[in-house]
């Protein structure tokens, strides 16, 4: 990695015992050491997640090719097992039973004359299914009625009571 000699190292040591003072270099120096084995392990930690990353790619390219070419037995085997043209029975029933069925008409709904007639209004309603339970649940366009107000005297005098005597 790097190319530090053991010579560069005894000088780096010589320049710290000087700088740091003897008394904490032996504190500093377990300091750095720990930051460079937290270092080293970061370093293998981020290693061993690319290489997993690479081996689950590969993988993963590896079932595709594994996927793709036993489809493409299966093919090869279904084509020479079953018949390339169906039989002419076959034939004739398809075109019996598709001409036995009836198309459907789509479904109108019943209120498709009172929406006519309200867009030529100019006025919205609401649209309303053939369901007749739409019905009871529809929303009115009456405005509401105002609510009675609740029973506020016995709040009133319970909150001028509290005041009064605020330690009962």
């Amino acid at each position: 990695m790097f190319d530090i000699s053991f010579s560069e190292l005894l000088v780096i040591s010589v320049v710290a015992l000087v700088v740091i003072g003897p008394e904490k270099l032996p504190k500093v120096a377990r300091t750095a050491g720990a930051f460079f084995g937290r270092l080293q392990r970061f370093v293998t930690q981020v290693k061993e997640e690319v290489n997993r990353e690479t081996r689950f790619a590969e993988l993963q390219t590896l079932q595709q090719e594994v996927q793709s070419g036993l489809q493409q037995s299966y093919d090869e085997i279904e084509h020479s097992i079953l018949p390339v043209e169906p039989p002419a029975a076959a034939l004739v029933d398809a075109e019996v039973t598709s001409e036995t069925k009836k198309p459907r008409k789509p479904r109108q709904r019943k209120t498709a004359v009172a929406d006519e007639a309200a867009a030529a209004a100019g006025t919205e309603q609401p649209v309303l299914d053939a369901d007749p339970q739409a019905q009871l649940f529809a929303v009115a366009d009456s405005p509401k009625r105002p609510r009675r107000p609740r029973n506020t005297a016995k709040k009133a005098a319970a909150v001028s009571d509290a005041e009064q005597n605020p330690l009962a």
